[in-house]
């Protein structure tokens, strides 16, 4: 690769200093014939004659330029010299607020809340103007919020930069030149953004607007506000799911010597519906006003803040690779051009030798000696898992040394991990527990919601054992028994993982706090955001089959807490009862043995917003009119299907907002 050295003439500009370098540009530290400084943002080499890439840099430049305001980074120039195209940014001398949260960290300090909220505002101001603007048809979106794009200057300016992934709120750039662009900006044209700063949304790959802006700096602003990361947790494949679930019970902890209005304004502004949250940045501002500082107190505040920060970069309390604010650069981040669209984290690994990894198998004995067969290792890690493979067990490995399960390191904490669960509940009575078809696991999970109960719902039909966690009436987690229904197994079947592949990520899952999705993501083999969307579709419809169970045994203990490794359910009470009622076969058929049962209005719980359709059903059961006949007129009335009013019909049975009398 072609190295720029400092004294390179770029245009009007002499290079001075390369400050990052990634798979689609240099990011450079230039002065131009005055002397003045800027930041020059210039394609690698590799790239420059691509005219995709180009068109690239030109978006970046047309939407930054667009969005010239004082709480935004300016753009100077974007232009060519010698046919290599180049992006001149305004340099801001300062830090970037990430460098300013480490600094704090690094001094056991954290800002003030008057200030936090003022640099908060100034942010929300820029991003108000941001998406005022209109392109390709739709306000325009930054998609990357975070830290490390928020500048503070020795002034006390805030603005915000790198606007590399920019987009309308369509899903759209602006265009480019004809012809579809290469893999590798297509790949960098999907990027989403930093996972701990993701709405939700963001993270399932849904359609998102301008609030996803809006959550991205609530993140940042609760992170001024603690001190600490909101979604961070040793596995990077963890914080994902907490983002995507908005999971905010430790934060509201943390959050809870501030202002009581203060903390309900960052709660709602990180609400996982982006209905709940501040609709506009102009909102979310007027709710930090009575909290945030004057704006002519807090900016010389914030200024001095700032050169305390570069005074202890220097005196090496800090890192300094970040000593220069890199602004509007996304060049660190970017991927190597080469690098497969799967890898996001570290060096690539290679597909072919993925595949290649030698599969050795081991013979199982049962505690009686009996033979239980041949297994990978990978194989016995989801048995122990599973609870399949018993400590006792004997293995015997191909050299033909052999071996208690529980005596094997590799194999031990899966054991324990599997055991953590059961065994707390083993020899416990449960609180209640019923029997299907006597009851239905809607009945149960409907009793569940409407008491706001927390703990473990086991659902059991030997050999298959599921078991639901619900945290005030929310099923938040869901586990298995049995193997095939692991998110390892769910991508295998839908093609976006090799066999090869899945079985390494298991025999190396110890390395991971024994979790697989942490495994899949660290080691390159699945996106991150792949992950979230996944287990999303995994857990749904692992979920929506519990309600077709027609036998088995139903437990419920309270106060279990979901172990290591549960599969996160991003199901609101409600959805999850409504999953239930659009799982019901055949509707007809199944109201058809009392369909000249009268019914008549039940108690509804608070929990329990009603529908248009069940409103109504249940205003047209007030006369107690027949099952066949309130149905009939509600069709007739409305003009929707049957089958939909019968399973609008069903739920308000099962939770109690309807009663079908005897006779």
């Amino acid at each position: 690769m072609t190295t720029r050295l400092p004294g390179t003439k770029v245009g009007p500009f002499t290079l001075r200093e390369r400050l990052a370098v990634g798979g689609m540009s240099e990011v450079h530290l230039a002065v131009d014939a005055q002397g003045r400084q800027v930041v020059l943002k210039l394609l690698d080499p590799r790239n420059a004659r691509d005219a995709a890439w180009r068109a690239l840099l030109r978006s970046e430049a047309v939407l930054a330029s667009a969005a010239a305001h004082a709480n935004v980074v300016e753009v100077l120039a974007c232009e060519e010299d010698d046919d290599e195209p180049y992006l001149a940014m305004e340099y801001v001398e300062g830090v970037d607020l990430a460098f300013m949260i480490r600094a704090l960290q690094q001094a056991q300090r954290r800002m003030e809340a008057p200030l936090a909220c003022h640099v908060a505002r100034e942010l929300l101001t820029g991003l108000a103007h941001v998406h005022a603007l209109t392109a390709d048809g739709g306000p325009v979106l930054h998609r990357d919020v975070s830290p490390s794009n928020v500048l503070l200057s020795v002034d006390g300016a805030v603005k915000l930069g790198d606007f590399g992934i920019a987009m309308t709120s369509r899903a759209s750039f602006p265009p480019g030149p004809p012809g579809a662009p290469s893999a590798a900006v297509a790949a960098l044209r999907m990027r989403r953004g930093k996972v701990p700063y993701m709405a939700p949304e963001q993270l399932l790959g849904l359609s998102m607007d301008a609030r996803a802006d809006l959550y991205a700096a609530a993140v940042v602003l609760a992170e001024l506000l603690t001190g600490r990361q909101v979604f961070a947790t040793p596995a990077e494949a963890s914080a994902l799911l907490a983002a995507r679930d908005a999971q905010l019970e430790t934060l509201r902890d943390v959050l809870a010597d501030h202002a009581p209005s203060l903390v309900s304004a960052v709660i709602r502004a990180l609400a996982r519906s982006p209905a709940e949250r501040f609709q506009t940045a102009d909102e979310f501002v007027a709710a930090l006003a009575p909290h945030a500082g004057r704006p002519e107190d807090s900016r010389p505040l914030l200024s001095a803040l700032v050169q305390w920060a570069r005074t202890a970069a220097r005196s090496s309390q800090i890192p300094a690779h970040r000593r220069v604010s890199q602004g509007a650069m996304r060049a660190v981040h970017d991927p190597p051009a080469a690098m497969p669209p799967r890898s996001v984290y570290g060096e690539a690994l290679e597909a072919e030798r993925t595949r290649e990894v030698p599969l050795l198998f081991y013979e199982v004995l049962g505690e009686n000696g009996a033979p239980r067969g041949r297994f990978t290792f990978a194989r016995l890690v989801e048995q122990a898992a599973a609870g399949v493979l018993a400590g006792r067990d004997t293995l015997v490995a191909p050299d033909g040394s052999a071996q208690r399960a529980e005596d094997w390191p590799e194999l031990a904490p899966h054991l324990v991990l599997r055991s953590a669960t059961t065994s707390e509940v083993a020899d416990a009575q449960a609180d209640w527990a019923d029997a299907i078809p006597a009851t239905t696991f809607m009945s149960a999970l409907a009793k569940l919601v409407i008491t706001e109960e927390s703990g473990m719902l086991v659902t059991e039909a030997v050999p298959t054992r599921k078991e639901i966690y619900v945290f005030k009436g929310r099923p938040t987690h869901y586990t298995s028994n049995l193997p095939a229904e692991s998110i390892g197994e769910y991508l295998v079947q839908r093609g976006l993982l090799h066999r090869g592949e899945l079985d390494m990520a298991l025999a190396m899952m110890s390395r991971f706090n024994s979790d697989l999705s942490t495994a899949l993501v660290q080691l390159g083999l699945v996106d991150e955001t792949q992950i979230a969307q996944r287990t999303d579709e995994l857990t749904r419809e692992r979920f929506g089959e519990l309600f077709r169970w027609r036998r088995g045994t139903l437990r419920f203990f309270r106060g279990v807490l979901p172990p290591a490794g549960a599969l996160p359910l991003t199901l609101q009470s409600t959805e999850a009862l409504r999953v239930g009622a659009m799982a019901l076969d055949e509707p007809v058929a199944h109201f058809a043995p009392v369909a000249d049962r009268r019914v008549r209005p039940g108690v509804l719980a608070p929990r329990m917003p009603l529908s248009t359709l069940g409103a109504d059903l249940l205003t047209g059961s007030e006369g107690r009119p027949t099952v066949e006949r309130l149905v009939a007129r509600t069709v007739a009335e409305r003009r929707v299907g049957a089958a939909e009013v019968y399973r609008e019909l069903y739920l308000l049975l099962e939770v109690g907002a309807a009663v079908l009398l005897d006779g």
